[in-house]
């Protein structure tokens, strides 16, 4: 009993710092684990933000630098943490067919997608497929619409359902309106990378 509530604190804690680090509503399909992918990750060039006080044109400034000038709180380096810690809780959650959690951090059409694939998952027996590592985590780009920031982040994981291992390389695209008191980032896109 005390193993539960032990494990229990421990994860409303590990939601809680996700929250805090990692959205809004777009669709997307569910994630296309097993997918193949056989070259090497490219490494992209790093974006840099802006220091406050630095001179800034915001005309010609990245979506990142918006982003960071919007949301004083947001770095890179907690971002791509929490986008991390993210991945591995989607992924894990969706191999559980864990609803809840998915609720937590998915927007709703995102959510649905994923609803809709656990389902068939749980109609044709088939058995999920488990992370094993994250190869590549970074930032793709980022974009200020409006209030709505979105970053894109590049995951290239290893998945494995017991028998064999499938290399996957996606593009998920988190999003938070920075003008909410809602830190929350969630996932709003999924692509092929």
């Amino acid at each position: 009993m005390i193993e539960i509530i032990i494990l229990a604190a421990v994860a409303i804690f590990l939601f809680s710092r996700l929250f805090s680090v990692i959205g809004k509503e777009k669709g997307a399909p569910p994630p296309a684990y097993g997918r193949s992918q056989e070259e090497e990750p490219q490494r992209r060039p790093v974006h840099v933000v802006p220091e406050p006080g630095d001179d800034f044109d915001d005309e010609n400034a990245s979506g990142l630098e918006k982003i960071a000038r919007a949301d004083p709180g947001f770095t890179q380096r907690e971002f791509v943490k929490g986008a991390k810690a993210a991945y591995e809780m989607i992924v894990q959650a969706f191999a559980d067919g864990d609803r809840e959690t998915l609720k937590n951090l998915l927007t709703p059409d995102v959510y649905d997608d994923y609803d809709a694939a656990i389902k068939a998952r749980e109609d044709s027996g088939a058995e999920p497929l488990e992370l094993m590592r994250i190869r590549e985590s970074e930032i793709e780009s980022g974009e200020l619409n409006g209030s709505i920031a979105e970053v894109s982040v590049v995951f290239a994981a290893e998945l494995t359902d017991g028998e064999r291992v499938s290399k996957t390389r996606e593009l998920w695209t988190f999003e938070r309106d920075i003008k909410s008191r809602d830190p929350n980032w969630r996932l709003s896109d999924v692509s092929a990378a």
